[in-house]
């Protein structure tokens, strides 16, 4: 049974015997996104001037989608601990795990070293400098990998006649890349911390997107025929949380 009702200027998605609650978002935008979050969290937004009536009835048609991709994520509860960035604890690098050691040094470095993630500073007690330290190292990594894996994209899918883009990084709390009006790619700075073959579908779902704007079916048969494994990348991605 697929139902919705309003509780409390909310939504629930009534779906066999789940009662999943929703918030509905209206923007200046061409289509309507759903998301689902690794919290649970499920959001809509819609283009404004769309009517509730047909928002609800597309949340209705991917009801399945939004219940497997709520239990899917149920399978990785609880979420990660906020990082602490003190000596011991583990960080993510292009899908490998190292342990953080803090060493106390007059010049400052970060480097991978073996299992480590080291990183020498004269101020190893101070976490927010350690924490800019870091991003900074990943920052520099990721333009770096982002380009390389942005052009091989490109290469592989050069019948599509796409001309280079340009992109950016930015920490993003929801989504691991967007692309902009103008033609422009916006990754994820976390996205660094993913295997090389997450980056490269994330980078491929975005360029297939500067050709087709929205998730229709034509979209779906571009990326399988760009990318025909980008439904096991995509499930990969999924384990890591942003």
């Amino acid at each position: 049974m697929i139902s919705i009702v309003s509780q409390n200027e909310q939504y629930v998605l009534r779906y066999g015997s789940d009662l999943i609650p929703f918030d509905v978002e209206f923007q200046e935008r061409k289509r309507l996104t759903i998301s689902v979050y690794p919290e649970g969290k499920v959001e809509v937004i819609a283009p404004n001037g769309h009517g509730m009536e047909a928002v609800l009835s597309k949340v209705k048609k991917r009801a399945n989608w939004i219940a497997r991709q709520r239990a899917h994520f149920e399978l990785f509860q609880p979420l990660p601990k906020e990082k602490q960035f003190v000596s011991g604890e583990t960080h993510h690098y292009l899908g490998r795990q190292y342990r953080l050691k803090i060493k106390h040094q007059n010049e400052e470095s970060v480097k991978l070293k073996g299992k480590f993630l080291m990183v020498n500073t004269p101020q190893p007690k101070d976490r927010l400098h350690i924490k800019s330290l870091i991003e900074q190292w990943y920052r520099k990594r990721a333009q770096k990998v982002f380009q390389a894996r942005l052009d091989w994209c490109l290469a592989s899918t050069s019948s599509l006649l796409i001309e280079l883009p340009g992109f950016s990084i930015q920490k993003m709390a929801r989504r691991w890349g967007s692309c902009t009006p103008a033609g422009n790619i916006i990754l994820n700075l976390d996205l660094i911390k993913t295997p090389l073959l997450c980056i490269e579908y994330v980078i491929m779902h975005e360029l297939c997107h500067l050709r087709i704007h929205n998730h229709t079916p034509a979209y779906y048969r571009l990326l399988s025929r760009c990318m025909p494994d980008w439904e096991a990348r995509k499930a990969r991605l999924s384990t890591f949380v942003i």
